[in-house]
């Protein structure tokens, strides 16, 4: 009771430590797939802090959640992309050792590089790429920060594989490939297990590399996962209809 009595002083006293209180709700509401009310803490956030680190990095995924949700291949999903990456930029700035604008900085620049084309957006899939590996070369990163990391990476090589490697070599892009999209998708999901979004990008990684008998494990165990990420219905549902063509 005095620990809660104490907090309850220390936020009234500090705004700042009030605002990283309220700001971290936002793992809480997207969690739960409460987008809405994430997109109107966030703002308020921005508009109250809008050099704060952990808001402009929130508020990055936020804005990049909020594309996903846009009409594909629409201008305002190409605006909300192209604001979550300008969000995480800003983060950076703010705080250039952190690992969590860098993440969000390769999400976004993924988001960017799908929407545009893969070979009409090289420079957004190099940075998405180098920004990966930098935080998996940083040291003490956070399990699900780093398990995200590898996501990113391991999906963009999963990406580039479905463009003939001769179109993508004179842009840089002719690393991607399947075997190390298997290997840093099995990482993130050894870092995070029970993901639904790792384990079906895992479960395709399995079939590029023609080991259909683990991705029908994989993908079998989808249905029973719990959700945790804003889309994880359509995921499964997506795991349920690989797993029927594969039959």
């Amino acid at each position: 009771m005095r620990r809660l009595l104490l907090l309850t002083v220390l936020l009234a006293s500090d705004p700042l430590l009030a605002q990283s209180a309220s700001i971290a709700r936002v793992d809480t509401l997207l969690a739960a797939a409460q987008l809405t009310p994430a997109v109107a803490l966030v703002e308020q956030a921005l508009a109250a802090t809008p050099r704060d680190f952990e808001v402009l990095w929130r508020s990055s995924r936020v804005r990049l959640l909020q594309g996903d949700a846009a009409p594909e291949k629409s201008k305002a999903q190409d605006k909300l992309y192209r604001d979550a990456l300008a969000l995480a930029e800003r983060s950076i700035k703010a705080n250039s050792a952190a690992p969590d604008g860098y993440v969000r900085r390769a999400a976004a620049n993924g988001k960017v590089a799908l929407f545009a084309g893969i070979l009409d957006a090289a420079d957004f899939v190099l940075q998405a790429k180098d920004d990966t590996e930098k935080v998996i070369a940083m040291r003490n990163v956070p399990p699900v920060t780093l398990a995200t990391a590898y996501y990113i990476l391991g999906r963009t090589h999963l990406k580039l594989t479905e463009t003939p490697r001769p179109l993508r070599m004179p842009l840089g892009l002719g690393f991607g490939n399947p075997a190390d999209a298997r290997t840093h998708l099995k990482r993130a999901t050894e870092l995070r297990p029970g993901f639904v979004m790792f384990q079906l990008e895992y479960a395709r990684a399995l079939v590029a590399n023609n080991e259909a008998a683990e991705a029908r494990t994989v993908l079998m165990q989808l249905p029973n996962l719990a959700n945790q990420e804003i889309g994880d219905e359509a995921r499964k549902r997506d795991g349920a209809e690989l797993l029927r063509t594969m039959k």
